[in-house]
């Protein structure tokens, strides 16, 4: 348009010079540049019309190695949700306000923690929530927490806190719901300050959990399952929402055979489902439950669908999978008759099964996927044809060459010791499990800390990491100068707050752009 505009005033100003000139000389020529002009204007509105069509044809069906969307590093904080080793005077859980703007010269640092205070009255206690998983409403004005052991201890589980107007000022507490359920796990935000929230157990840590509306602004929250004698084994956590207010959920353990006696008794479920919107069940997809010890990680029975994601902007309303005990990636939507086997993650560790533990972050172009896996690898997988994913590039907290000169501090024996060293002593689980990559961001967050609680032992090594995309999002380099973890300047630099030093057990992380 700005090239037309361009040219139109050309003409205008050849016109204006020529009536000056003996209108007997131009009467004929006049008429044939009008006619010349029109001609001409006509055919670069075709020509513009086809580009733009030609565009928008490429934007579409772009190549997988070719960046559409703009992706930055841009200035914000990281509010990373925490639990606190019983140990420390007055623990409490806590949100750490993390420094993540990269022009920042305390870039990487902690610069201020906000813990629960226990308040009886209200069933809140500060301490032994389990600290899992949290959100950001779509307004951008409440911050939301899970604690997935609160109802253990008769305490509400899911907190609410203010997002001040200068995010790095830390979230103000605002209070606590007990809502229908226990074992609070995905909060997904649906508008303005409401959330669903998928709660993975019943209050006796049992079948069936819920799934739950909750709304920040109002503290007003309800079940959305309806007809609840028709959810078997109903443990969900990932879940994926369509416009139509559809939900297709995945189920993943029975919380209590954490907790027994006998570690093969441990119950992973086989199950997802499609949810209609008013909370009725429409089908549900009963997988079956591998036998052979080759085909699983070895830990209880069942397959345990930790996460399902839905595809950002897929036409068909498709999302993916991912089968814990089995590292198998499936794909499912409303017109996909069986779920399809669609990868077996296990490629990446030589087809060794081991316990996958890994959350999904799929790119809002629908084009890529980041993920935890085996709790030490970062895995980043092309999705473009979501039938036939190809693995990208793969991280290994365990021996990559860019950890090499990275240190550790170990809470339980004050060692300090590389991440291979930590690997060695620790069945080769560095504890990855929670991977954040927020809208539009060339960085993501992985969280090395997944849950200590029963048979789950996996402290791994309590640490929150950075990373950073190339601009043709096919390949990712760890961020070293991003380290809330621990404090290895001069002796003479001032002593702050690190994650180490509070004895923290960081589980998840919300970013807040400032």
């Amino acid at each position: 348009m700005a090239d037309a505009r361009a040219e139109l005033s050309a003409g205008n100003a050849i016109n204006h010079h020529q009536q000056a000139m003996p209108i007997k000389r131009l009467k004929i020529p006049l008429v044939i540049f009008g006619l010349a002009i029109l001609i001409g204007l006509g055919v670069l509105g075709f020509i513009t019309i086809i580009v733009l069509s030609l565009n928008r044809l490429y934007l579409a069906n772009a190549p997988s190695n070719i960046i559409v969307d703009q992706y930055n590093a841009y200035p914000a904080v990281l509010y990373v949700w925490s639990g606190q080793d019983r140990s420390v005077s007055n623990a409490a859980d806590f949100v750490a306000v993390v420094d993540f703007d990269e022009t920042s010269t305390s870039y990487g640092h902690i610069l201020k923690y906000v813990p629960l205070v226990s308040d009886s009255s209200k069933s809140i206690g500060q301490a032994g929530n389990g600290p899992h998983h949290s959100s950001v409403s779509s307004d951008g004005k409440y911050f939301i927490t899970g604690g997935l052991l609160s109802f253990l201890l008769k305490q509400k589980e899911v907190f609410v806190w203010g997002v001040p107007s200068n995010p790095a000022n830390g979230p103000e507490f605002l209070y606590a719901l007990d809502v229908p359920g226990g074992c609070p796990g995905e909060f997904l935000p649906i508008g303005r300050a409401k959330f669903i929230v998928s709660m993975m157990c019943s209050e006796s840590a049992v079948s069936p959990g819920d799934m739950t509306f909750i709304d920040a602004s109002t503290g007003v929250f309800q079940s959305l399952s309806k007809g609840k004698s028709a959810f078997q084994n109903f443990n969900p956590r990932g879940f994926g929402r369509v416009e139509s207010g559809s939900n297709s959920t995945a189920d993943y353990i029975e919380a209590l055979s954490l907790t027994g006696t006998d570690a093969p008794k441990i119950s992973f479920r086989n199950t997802v489902r499609y949810i209609l919107p008013d909370g009725s069940l429409a089908r549900a997809f009963n997988f079956d439950a591998p036998i052979e010890v080759s085909t699983t990680s070895g830990v209880g029975q069942g397959i345990g669908f930790m996460e399902l994601k839905k595809i950002p902007n897929d036409p068909l309303d498709r999302s993916f999978a991912h089968g814990n005990n089995t590292n198998k990636l499936y794909l499912l939507g409303p017109g996909i008759s069986e779920p399809k086997l669609v990868y077996d993650l296990s490629q990446v560790s030589g087809h060794k099964k081991a316990f996958g533990a890994g959350i999904t972050s799929i790119f809002l172009n629908g084009k890529r996927l980041l993920m935890a896996f085996q709790m030490r690898y970062i895995i980043l997988l092309d999705i473009t044809k979501p039938e036939t994913p190809s693995i990208l590039r793969t991280f290994d907290f365990c021996s990559d060459k860019s950890l090499k000169n990275e240190l550790l501090q170990v809470s339980s024996s004050n060692q300090t010791i590389t991440f291979r060293q930590f690997c060695a002593q620790n069945k080769n689980k560095a504890g990855s499990h929670v991977l954040v990559h927020p809208k539009g961001e060339s960085r993501f967050i992985v969280i090395n800390y997944f849950l200590k609680v029963g048979f789950a032992q996996f402290n791994g090594t309590r640490t929150v990491h950075a990373f950073k995309l190339n601009k043709k999002l096919t390949n990712f380099e760890y961020a070293s100068r991003f380290n809330p973890n621990f404090q290895f300047d001069s002796p003479s630099a001032p002593v702050r707050s690190t994650l180490y030093s509070l004895k923290a057990y960081p589980h998840h992380s919300q970013y807040i752009k400032l």
